[in-house]
């Protein structure tokens, strides 16, 4: 088996989706054709249908193919080599309409579960209607638990919050060995209005508080997750000569962007800049001393995770860390003390 990367075009996109009835605003596609397999009940409640020897087919929808995701990819790839599991994996570019067709398309090709990193929070509900008969995958954005269904619908990822407390015990602990309580920050987000990005943010305002350090923002917006843009509204803030003690980044990408902004300006990073994800890059500007801190969000874990929960949701096999169809995956706070252990 090898992993295909397709492209649909707009066009043969539309009419995928209006075969499979992508477009119906949560209505139910026609499920995907009966493969003949017997079932029977196994001690998760799942179907037998498929035993490990038979090849199973999955399709995975990404947001994005940025460097987060195609470390998540190339694990989630590497495990269905070893699983049986005919992979193939699509990229979104943040458009759920191209998402909703990939999930369609999975439906009609007669796929047996589906991979989703939702483009929307909001919208799980119209891809598990998508599905129809498909096992569906949630990872990393985090649906509306209430949308899971036991053998049929889990989510594979990290409660977004703990990315958010480690964050701020971190900054706690780095500022009161400073002997320093009251602290001015800039803190970059996500695309706005995500689930991940208003717990992220919320999550360290909280954990800094509760950890006795008084936060004034100095400045707050958001940079879409993107290095470039991360460094433009850095750059921009810093022309303000507004006073600053540290940078609260949502993902790396927009933290390595301030060090860039900083690198730039030619003046030395004397504060510390925290992110999130515990990406290659992320950890070696840890390892250099431009980061102060990133929390691992565990993308080979995820990857991992996602083709043991489908293939065990269509061979009803039991998943081991699968409670309450939230396959949970703890984060680790990186830090220069032991960065070395995530650096491959």
């Amino acid at each position: 088996m090898k992993k295909k990367l397709l492209a649909l075009g707009l066009a043969g996109m539309m009419m995928l989706g209006a075969l499979a009835g992508c477009g119906g605003g949560g209505d139910t596609k026609e499920p995907a054709a009966d493969t003949g397999a017997d079932t029977a009940q196994t001690d998760n409640g799942g179907d037998a249908g498929k035993s490990a020897s038979d090849t199973i087919k999955v399709v995975m929808s990404m947001p994005i193919r940025d460097e987060f995701w195609t470390s998540m990819e190339k694990k989630a790839v590497a495990k269905a080599e070893e699983l049986n599991v005919d992979l193939t994996v699509y990229e979104s570019q943040y458009d759920f309409t191209q998402q909703l067709s990939h999930v369609s398309t999975a439906a009609v090709d007669g796929a047996d579960a589906v991979i989703v990193g939702l483009v929307n929070n909001d919208s799980a509900q119209e891809i598990i209607n998508a599905a129809g008969d498909m096992k569906v995958v949630f990872v990393n954005r985090q649906p509306d638990l209430s949308v899971l269904q036991d053998n049929k619908v889990v989510y594979v990822g990290t409660d977004e919050t703990l990315y958010g407390n480690d964050q701020g015990k971190f900054l706690a602990d780095y500022f009161k060995a400073k002997n320093k309580t009251d602290i001015n920050a800039v803190i970059l987000m996500g695309e706005l209005g995500l689930d991940n990005v208003i717990k992220r943010t919320q999550s360290v305002k909280d954990s800094l508080a509760e950890n006795g350090i008084n936060v004034t923002i100095a400045y707050e917006d958001t940079a879409n997750w993107d290095r470039a843009k991360a460094m433009d509204k850095f750059t921009q803030f810093m022309g303000t000569g507004k006073p600053f003690d540290a940078v609260i980044c949502n993902n790396d990408e927009m933290a390595l962007g301030c060090v860039e902004a900083m690198n730039a300006s030619g003046k030395p990073i004397d504060f510390p800049i925290v992110g999130i994800d515990g990406t290659v890059g992320g950890c070696q500007a840890v390892k250099d001393g431009t980061m102060a801190c990133t929390v691992l969000q565990d993308q080979g874990a995820q990857g991992e995770g996602v083709i043991l929960c489908a293939s065990g949701l269509v061979r009803g096999e039991p998943i081991d860390n699968l409670v309450d169809n939230y396959y949970n995956i703890p984060p680790a706070l990186i830090t220069p003390e032991n960065v070395d252990q995530f650096m491959s």
